[in-house]
């Protein structure tokens, strides 16, 4: 399903089915509501069942650039000179980690890197039977990328298939004709989800219809 129908369809339950002037929610809320309900959803999924379901992907191309980590405190610091990506859409994360399926570099070989703790990439890719390996971790938006042998400098973009947070923000996602990252029993999910909580809350929060701007909550037709 498109994002844009799925917000239709929390909206018709929303008023009932009935043909309205002005909707409860505005759009751009109802959005939020489904992107926070489904995190919570896989990230749940993902702890519980330490797998990733193939509809929720989304792959995102990555530049990368040179990285010292003599000229930046709060990074990571091996000695020497690797390749970091720029910023990079939020990941969901378990407690296995950033929910990456896989990473390649973007080039005719696809070469994996390999995807492993941020406090694990200073111990891995040292060995005799590793060192040609590419390695990464996820660390402040961006993935660090290390090998034993320093191939990784000239790797200048790189291809991530995750889980990403915002799947608007994903630069390969096409809200017009792209499926939203979900499958159909996480929209049920998502949908009971906000009707049953943030939109009772919403339905039964007094606002202030005057917007006099007095600190005082008015209703129209009641005076209080």
């Amino acid at each position: 399903m498109l994002l844009d129908d799925i917000i239709t369809l929390c909206n018709e339950v929303a008023r009932n089915a009935k043909v309205v002037d002005d909707e409860k929610i505005d759009r751009r809320l109802w959005q939020d509501f489904i992107m926070l309900k489904r995190n919570q959803f896989i990230k749940n999924y993902i702890n519980e069942k330490g797998t990733l379901e193939q509809n929720t992907l989304q792959f995102e191309l990555l530049d990368t650039e040179i990285y010292d980590p003599a000229l930046d405190l709060g990074g990571i610091s091996l000695g020497r000179k690797i390749v970091r990506t720029l910023p990079c859409p939020t990941i969901i994360e378990g407690r296995a980690g950033v929910a990456v399926y896989e990473m390649t570099t973007a080039d005719s070989l696809s070469k994996t890197i390999g995807v492993v703790p941020f406090d694990r990439l200073r111990w891995v890719g040292n060995g005799v039977t590793n060192r040609h390996a590419l390695y990464a971790a996820f660390y402040d938006g961006r993935f660090y990328i290390k090998s034993g042998t320093m191939e990784e400098l000239g790797i200048s973009k790189v291809r991530v298939v995750a889980v990403f947070a915002d799947p608007t923000l994903v630069s390969t996602y096409n809200r017009d004709t792209d499926d939203y990252p979900v499958n159909d029993y996480m929209v049920e999910f998502i949908k009971n989800g906000i009707l049953q909580t943030d939109f009772n809350v919403i339905q039964t929060t007094r606002s202030d219809n005057f917007n006099d701007g007095n600190g005082e909550i008015q209703t129209q037709g009641t005076g209080q």
